[in-house]
């Protein structure tokens, strides 16, 4: 499911997608903060549902609502507002729903379950990560091209830390080793933490890396994975495992023995 979210207030559009990751997992969320990169957007991707601000300096979301349902007739419209005054606007519009801001994930988990227009959700997952042998990883079947060699293996350590936060001196510890973690690798670590969002941002795929308090960590929710599905007990990604596991890094050798010892376990 392709989702387009749209306010110009970042805190408003921080909360609206946290709210979607919480309730949405495995869809493609657009963040836009004017009304030009979101047509931009809906011209280049189908979009299946659009949660749009109503208070648009530019332009009205009611009217941008216009503009979309001419782009694709079975749009899902939302509003996202802190007014009801544009009701009358939505019902000729036959959007799908009202949400009141503050927004919340149980509003937008009914809104997504009530939808005018209902989506068939597609389970498979556009991002697909093979860790047995080699790191890789695909994005909608084409492998991913880092500009960084840095980039990737902090990707394959957040993929290996499997959805738990990782401070910015352990990913430091993972690049440099022992080495003290000086100013000067803080901001090469910034520059490569950039990079690898900068490549995802080029495939579009926004929500792979997330923020908190602690650190960085990786959203499993969207991805295909070996390891992950290893560790959930299927039958084929045990059986693909041969005792190798992202032989390109060394810190991965004590996943690599906690895989070893699970198999010996299950034969």
């Amino acid at each position: 499911m392709n989702i387009l979210a749209l306010d110009d207030e970042f805190y408003a559009l921080e909360l609206l997608k946290n709210a979607l990751e919480e309730v949405a997992g495995g869809s493609t969320v657009y963040l836009c903060r004017d009304v030009g990169s979101a047509l931009k957007t809906a011209s280049e991707v189908k979009i299946d549902v659009a949660f749009l601000d109503i208070h648009m300096p530019e332009k009205s979301g009611v009217e941008l609502a216009r503009d979309l349902k001419q782009i694709n007739p079975r749009v899902n419209i939302v509003f996202v507002t802190g007014f009801s005054e544009y009701m009358k606007e939505g019902i000729d519009l036959r959007i799908s729903g009202y949400i009141m801001k503050p927004v919340t994930p149980e509003a937008v988990k009914v809104e997504l379950e009530n939808l005018r227009n209902p989506i068939v959700w597609n389970q498979e997952k556009r991002i697909k990560i093979l860790t047995f042998g080699n790191f890789d990883v695909f994005v909608d079947g084409a492998p991913l091209k880092f500009e960084r060699k840095q980039a990737k293996e902090i990707l394959a350590y957040l993929v290996d830390k499997h959805g738990t936060s990782t401070t910015y001196s352990e990913l430091a510890a993972v690049l440099w080793e022992d080495e003290d973690y000086d100013r000067t690798k803080q901001k090469n670590l910034q520059v490569y933490i950039a990079s690898l969002v900068k490549t995802l941002h080029s495939v579009n795929v926004m929500d792979l890396i997330l923020k908190n308090r602690q650190g960085i960590l990786l959203n499993t929710k969207i991805v295909d994975c070996d390891y992950y599905r290893f560790l959930e007990g299927d039958t084929r990604a045990i059986n693909s495992y041969t005792g190798q596991y992202m032989n390109a890094y060394s810190w991965a050798e004590f996943t690599a023995g906690y895989l070893d010892n699970r198999v010996q376990k299950i034969y």
